[in-house]
């Protein structure tokens, strides 16, 4: 990775599941502050990196549970961020509205003088590279809020390549924090959003007329669609473990960063699966009984997800996908979908 300010080629995306107010004032101060973090957890110390064992024995005696399997492997990537390379951070300060950007000074650092019970991973920023910006904000603010509805970058810790979204990062760090956001109708892209946006509230209106097996076929051939292989269909484990599709990752120049394969689990349902907890938990079960570190991922046709299942999809590395975002998935324009979308125009 490059490392060399004029020879930029990666930036990162660090996302922060909590946002505290206390955490912006900290990114402001030049720490840059990741969860699952409490003391005992640390993916580096002075001595050298930390061994996966170690961080596991420590995160279950500071989590009171066992880590997910990829954890670990998510948070070191903080460890690839030295002076120069470029983070944005999505929802901060405001949950689906700002975004801010940094450049790193120091790198990573795990806080040992503090009496936080959490978030003591630390990249340290410049605090003068700080700035914020509103989503639609202007052209390359939008531009890289783009980023932030795609599924590879989802977890806690991505990287991007794009040279124009690389380009346009570069630029914001050239100008002041801008909080006055345009109407996204000033964008042209707006016009190609809303007409997805309208083709996929009309495949959704269709699927009152699709069976389990029909959408699992169209989940299939999207993948396929996409470069993906299938590796097995329809692995079932008899402790209430099932994965419905498991993939092979995408050949790509960058599959340091990929996972080794992508578990998925399809659900054909109608309005808010009241019950769509236990197929999040079938996934899991699966993952905890092949020993699997393959990416977790639960696609429905329901509207929406329960807060039940949304926690704990958070709390056990589940991606969920699903109501417009599924729709423009099947579409294959899933680059598109902004979440905003369904919550109503």
């Amino acid at each position: 990775m490059a490392t060399n300010n004029e020879e930029l080629n990666w930036c990162t995306v660090f996302r922060i599941d909590k946002h505290d107010d206390w955490l912006f004032p900290e990114l402001q101060a030049g720490r840059l502050r990741q969860g699952w973090g409490k003391p005992g957890c640390a993916i580096r110390t002075a001595e050298g990196p930390v061994e996966k064992t170690t961080f596991e024995k420590g995160y279950k005696k500071g989590f009171k549970k066992e880590p997910s399997a990829r954890r670990f492997d998510i948070l070191t990537g903080m460890l690839y961020l030295n002076s120069g390379d470029v983070v944005v951070v999505p929802n901060m300060p405001v949950w689906r509205k700002q975004f801010t950007i940094a450049r790193v000074s120091e790198g990573y650092e795990f806080d040992t003088g503090s009496e936080l019970d959490d978030y003591r991973h630390i990249v340290h920023v410049d605090p003068d590279s700080v700035r914020t910006f509103d989503y639609h904000a202007e052209e390359d603010a939008f531009r890289i809020s783009g980023l932030f509805a795609r599924a590879n970058h989802r977890e806690a810790i991505t990287f991007f390549y794009d040279p124009e979204q690389i380009a346009a990062a570069l630029r914001l760090l050239e100008r002041p924090s801008n909080l006055t956001a345009q109407s996204h109708e000033v964008f042209f892209g707006a016009a190609i959003d809303g007409a997805f946006r309208t083709a996929a509230i009309a495949l959704q209106d269709q699927f009152k007329d699709w069976n389990g097996n029909r959408f699992e076929a169209a989940v299939w051939q999207t993948f396929r669609d996409q470069g993906y292989t299938m590796i097995e269909h329809q692995r079932f484990e008899r402790q209430g473990g099932d994965a419905d599709i498991l993939l092979s990752p995408l050949a790509t120049p960058y599959g340091v960063f990929l996972p080794g394969e992508t578990a998925v689990q399809v659900k054909c349902k109608q309005g808010v699966d009241i019950e769509d907890k236990k197929a999040v938990s079938q996934i899991v079960k699966w993952a905890e009984s092949q020993g699997s570190d393959a990416v977790k991922c639960m696609i429905s046709s329901a509207s929406g997800f329960t807060r039940e299942a949304q926690k704990f999809a958070a709390d056990e590395d589940v991606m969920l996908i699903g109501a417009l975002q599924t729709m423009c998935f099947l579409l294959g324009v899933a680059d598109r979908y902004r979440d905003d979308w369904d919550s109503g125009p």
